[in-house]
């Protein structure tokens, strides 16, 4: 085989490859066949919601709570700092913590964090906050992922499967499908048993083209509530993809959960591999 037949064959174990062409190469008197792999330059920008009021945490600050000896938002944190595909981190927090989170940024010396915005009244308007930060700091940015704060157990793997659908579909979220048979009621009385198959949990990150979220965040729809950035496409008559979540991903919002995040950890610590 020659040199550039095996230099194309190790570009495919690349991770974040993509075909460019196909090539017909010769070598000592035979045609081969091999498909040119580029590696995927592109990267995206990460907007991290931590600016929740925690209102189910009997008035605790879910964000500054720690785990294990670390704060929740910092465990967060640590994921995106780390990860190959993202470049650059805004982090919305409510105004009573900015001094704060300049000051833990500043410690943990996370070098992707380009802005810390306060959030505002609403999530959908602490998202804009942080989306708008990106245009005005001039980050250039196709991509962009909205994570909650309150989700410390968000992996490497799923940014990484979350950027590929969205390069595919524009807009993609984390979710998993639902465990429980889901009951519809009103008044104390059942309406309606959806079916299972067809329900899913949706989770943080929602992975989208930058230039499309940041439109839907300022067209006159997003003034009405919503509970995630993919309701707002929604009305927009925009499709969204799902991606695989985890059934561990997730969501710090109850006194509760802490407890399952630390048995999380616990295991976690004990083998590495879960």
């Amino acid at each position: 085989m020659s040199t550039i037949i095996e230099r194309e064959i190790e570009r495919l174990r690349r991770p974040f490859a993509k075909i460019h062409d196909i090539l017909f190469l010769q070598g000592k008197g035979e045609w081969a066949t091999v498909s040119l792999y580029t590696p995927m330059e592109e990267k995206s920008a990460a907007v991290i919601v931590a600016a929740g009021s925690s209102r189910r945490m009997q008035g605790h600050d879910k964000l500054w709570i720690p785990l294990a000896g670390r704060i929740t938002l910092a465990r967060t944190v640590d994921v995106f700092q780390a990860s190959p595909v993202i470049d650059s981190i805004v982090l919305v927090t409510n105004d009573e913590r900015l001094a704060d989170t300049h000051a833990l940024c500043e410690q943990e010396q996370w070098d992707k964090v380009v802005a810390i915005v306060a959030g505002g009244t609403h999530r959908q308007d602490s998202v804009r906050n942080g989306l708008d930060a990106l245009v005005e700091i001039n980050v250039t940015c196709r991509w962009v992922m909205i994570h909650d704060g309150a989700r410390p157990f968000v992996t490497s793997t799923i940014l990484e499967d979350g950027l590929r659908a969205a390069q595919q579909h524009q807009a993609s979220i984390a979710a998993v499908p639902v465990k429980d048979t889901i009951k519809q009621v009103q008044d104390g009385k059942i309406t309606a048993t959806p079916d299972r198959s067809q329900l899913w949990t949706v989770q943080t990150p929602q992975v989208f083209a930058f230039s499309l979220i940041h439109q839907a965040h300022h067209l006159p729809s997003a003034q009405g509530k919503a509970t995630d950035d993919a309701t707002l496409l929604e009305r927009m008559g925009h499709t969204v993809s799902v991606f695989q979540g985890s059934h561990t991903n997730i969501k710090i919002t109850t006194p509760e959960d802490l407890i399952f995040a630390e048995a999380l950890l616990n295991r976690v610590s004990v083998n590495p591999s879960i």
